[in-house]
């Protein structure tokens, strides 16, 4: 029977890798115009970040370059930084399921054991740059434009998160920084109730 995987199967199994060996500090998975605006997932280990793009396979990875209004340009661009990556599947001869990776802009390059993509982390501050010049060179998104087909990238605040640490240190929730805001918000005056005294009847003249 020949082997069958998708995307996903991909993504968690570079999760359950990276937790296994203790890589993993931090990871948040990215959906809608935020993934068009930078990869599917945002990964930290010791407070730096990397960016992981995943793929079933290597015949994936060339449907990357139609997301960029000029592919080469950003590549000559960003290639300096070393935090952003492409995870993809293959088979090894014993049709078991190997995680192979290379750097964005560098295909056909797998250059690390996967669970070593962490250490090539950046701050946060030089990951927010990074973020700011990728979307400079990527095709806006669309969706979510409330039907008036206005293409639009997401701002870079929109991609923090805010997480609630208990005394112990362990993580108990998480919310982007945008509901963190709705959160905060008081709530509405209760609707003002006027009593207006009815008038008395007159009595008998």
């Amino acid at each position: 029977m020949q082997a069958t995987w998708w995307e996903k199967t991909v993504e968690y199994d570079f999760v359950i890798r990276l937790a296994n060996y203790g890589q993993l500090d931090f990871a948040a998975p990215v959906a809608g115009r935020h993934e068009r605006s930078s990869a599917d997932g945002i990964f930290g280990k010791d407070s730096k970040l990397v960016l992981v793009e995943f793929k079933k396979d290597y015949s994936e990875i060339e449907s990357e370059k139609t997301i960029f209004n000029d592919y080469e340009a950003a590549a000559a661009a960003l290639n300096r930084y070393g935090h952003h990556w492409i995870v993809y599947g293959a088979l090894t001869e014993d049709d078991e399921l190997f995680l192979a990776n290379q750097k964005y802009f560098e295909p056909g390059e797998c250059c690390l054991e996967v669970t070593d993509i962490l250490n090539t982390g950046v701050t946060h501050s030089t990951f927010m740059d990074y973020l700011e010049k990728l979307q400079s060179f990527r095709i806006p998104d669309a969706r979510g434009s409330g039907g008036r087909g206005l293409a639009t990238h997401v701002s870079n605040e929109s991609m923090l998160t805010v997480m609630g640490v208990s005394k112990t240190g362990k993580l108990i929730g998480s919310m982007s920084l945008e509901q963190y805001r709705q959160e905060l918000k008081p709530a509405p005056p209760a609707p003002r109730i006027n009593h207006t005294p009815s008038s008395s009847p007159s009595g008998p003249g």
